[in-house]
């Protein structure tokens, strides 16, 4: 993988297998990531603990919102580890991982989905990269989007 210029290497092994992911990490030239099925701030702990991990990846919409994420972010930052959101959910848990990114030191990147209707087809102005091919981060108050309900309501149940 590393000579493929991979970035990162994500959920190699199980999720609470903080031992071994701390041996592949110890063993590994690419990154290894985890995070994206831990539901619990406190699951994170042995992960960032004993350095099991060079990212992170959180999912503000089943930690607990941004609150509990920034506190993820912030022990990260502490140890040196990367944040990077985990937001394969909606337009709204896409639009909270924007907001959080921007104010943790140790995050760069937002993973998420696109050609999904939760995501691109709710929003009265959808998302869209700019110029340099990069996800603005939102600027009206609140988590700067807003949800269209029409939208919603013909691509919900019907």
């Amino acid at each position: 993988l590393h000579e493929h210029n991979v970035v990162w290497f994500e959920e190699a092994l199980r999720p609470d297998d903080v031992e071994g992911f701390k041996q592949l990490r110890e063993l590994s030239p690419v990154p290894i990531a985890t995070g994206e099925c831990l539901r619990r701030r406190q699951a994170f702990y042995p992960f960032i603990y004993n350095k099991a991990v060079d990212v992170l990846q959180p999912d503000l919409t089943v930690v607990g919102g941004i609150s509990e994420g920034r506190r993820i972010g912030w022990l990260a930052n502490d140890e040196g580890i990367l944040v990077v959101l985990h937001g394969w959910n909606t337009a709204v848990g896409l639009a909270a991982d924007l907001q959080l990114t921007a104010a943790l030191e140790q995050a760069k990147f937002v993973e998420y989905q696109t050609g999904t209707t939760y995501i691109d087809g709710i929003l009265a102005s959808p998302f869209a990269l700019d110029k340099d091919g990069m996800l603005p981060v939102p600027s009206k108050p609140g988590l700067g989007i807003e949800v269209d309900l029409a939208l919603v309501k013909k691509h919900g149940p019907q």
